[in-house]
């Protein structure tokens, strides 16, 4: 039995802190879908050339990619996929629309932590709060004075 689960993403160490939490209290195997909000180009131009998967390959970096790879083998019998998949709505019935599409039982967020917002990127947690899906809202506020890179490290060892 396997079970979809959803994690907004920045491509920083906090959604792969809910990966790993996921993956360590799951008693099925995870499909993961890394949720990464923008809004759409406003220029015509831009429109016509607009590629998601461009989009993609321009925000996921090489480190968290390899960091993806890494948790997929520590828990090889708890996540099974892993994906990137790009959204652009900004309402909960639209939130709702893409999570229905793509078959998500559960959305991991952190409970008090947001994702900052860069160029065209947003945060997704006020919809998810408002959707009617079933949200974990997991605390990660131990990990907030903790540098970045102990985290990482933490992570991949278990200490975290």
């Amino acid at each position: 039995m396997r079970k979809t689960i959803l994690i907004p993403t920045d491509f920083t160490i906090t959604p792969l802190l809910l990966l790993k939490h996921a993956a360590a209290t799951s008693t099925v195997a995870l499909d993961v879908i890394f949720l990464y909000c923008t809004s759409l180009p406003d220029s015509i131009t831009e429109l016509l050339f607009y590629s998601p998967k461009k989009i993609l390959e321009a925000a996921v970096t090489k480190e968290f990619s390899d960091a993806c790879a890494v948790m997929q083998n520590k828990y090889p019998q708890r996540i099974h996929s892993i994906r990137f998949e790009l959204f652009h709505g900004r309402s909960k019935d639209a939130f709702e629309t893409m999570a229905e599409m793509n078959e998500v039982d559960e959305t991991f967020i952190a409970r008090a932590s947001t994702i900052p917002s860069h160029k065209n990127n947003f945060d997704p947690t006020p919809l998810i709060r408002r959707s009617h899906g079933m949200v974990t809202e997991v605390d990660l506020e131990s990990y907030e004075y903790i540098p970045e890179k102990d985290l990482l490290t933490g992570l991949f060892v278990g200490a975290v």
